[in-house]
């Protein structure tokens, strides 16, 4: 299997790799799209002078990332569904309004349903599907999705084993 990241823009130091090398692959491809945005959704809040901003933009800007991270995470937790292992947690800053969230993160459970293949298998899709939900996945989202592929894989060549017996 493998895993490509499409990334806007460029980043230093590394190089585009073709997907398929000399023709057709019969290889699974995961691409993982990132998003325009700087950082991802884990992350804290940017570093730099903010004292410099006027206080109604920082605002404007904070209340804007909270209402962002506050919809990304209210997509993942809505498409998990009962495989959400935890409620949202939210990283919040202090505001002149109140706590705003400036990041968030959801347990997920990736954990095999045993003695069940497809039901494994049910599972590692809808985590799949709840990862890229927002249409726009952190670095963490990403991770959770090629760990919901590894699962769809493990599930797929055991229900492929238990056909041929």
């Amino acid at each position: 299997m493998r895993i490509v990241f499409d990334v806007p823009g460029r980043v230093p130091g590394i190089r585009a790799v073709p997907v398929v090398r000399g023709g057709r692959s019969s290889e699974p491809v995961l691409v993982v799209r990132l998003g325009e945005r700087g950082g991802s959704e884990d992350s804290g809040p940017a570093e730099g002078n903010t004292e410099a901003a006027p206080s109604a933009a920082r605002s404007g800007t904070v209340r804007a990332r909270d209402a962002a991270v506050r919809s990304h995470e209210a997509a993942h937790l809505s498409t998990l569904g009962p495989y959400a292992a935890s409620a949202v947690l939210f990283d919040t800053v202090a505001t002149p309004d109140g706590p705003a969230a400036v990041g968030g993160r959801i347990a997920v459970d990736l954990s095999e349903v045993p003695g069940d293949p497809e039901a494994t298998l049910r599972k590692a899709r809808v985590i799949l599907a709840a990862a890229g939900a927002p249409g726009d996945p952190s670095a963490a989202d990403a991770r959770v999705a090629a760990e919901a592929y590894r699962l769809m894989a493990k599930a797929a060549a055991e229900l492929a084993v238990d056909e041929q017996a």
